[in-house]
């Protein structure tokens, strides 16, 4: 999964997208994608220091998705709703997938070419892109 650089490129994705007022079903993509990241990293911390278990990862996920969403969850019901769900955690679950997606291709695209990047910073960049593409596309079509 993306590394550290990544998470820090996601944040910045969506310190970027509130700032420029852009629709909360794009901002959740971003916000999708950085639970994704923090939990992946933080699950890689654990494992580094002998303290991770079977289910970690998704205990760590899990709890990072509910924290993020629970305190705020009776704000964000209402008349901004995407298929019965809020559009911002709609947007976390499409941002959570195309990170996974994203990063399951570029590592498809090292593996082709013997375990090696093709360009510097590859492993940030692509899911970068990626993201940027998927906002891109919902921004025009769902907002």
């Amino acid at each position: 999964m993306c590394g550290p650089l990544c998470a820090i490129g996601i944040a910045g994705g969506l310190w970027l997208s509130r700032l420029l007022g852009i629709n909360d079903m794009t901002l959740g993509i971003w916000i999708g994608a950085l639970i994704l990241a923090v939990s992946v990293q933080f699950n890689k911390f654990l494992i580094k220091r002998n303290k991770a278990f079977s289910l970690s990862f998704w205990l760590i996920f899990i709890g990072t998705w509910l924290l993020s969403f629970l305190p705020i969850w009776s704000k964000l019901s209402g008349s901004y709703n995407f298929c019965g769900v809020p559009r911002i955690v709609f947007g976390s679950f499409i941002g959570i997938l195309t990170l996974f997606l994203s990063d399951w291709l570029d590592n498809k695209v090292i593996t082709k070419h013997s375990n090696k990047v093709y360009f510097p910073y590859q492993r940030t960049i692509i899911p970068i892109m990626i993201l940027i593409v998927v906002s891109v596309v919902v921004e025009l079509v769902f907002c």
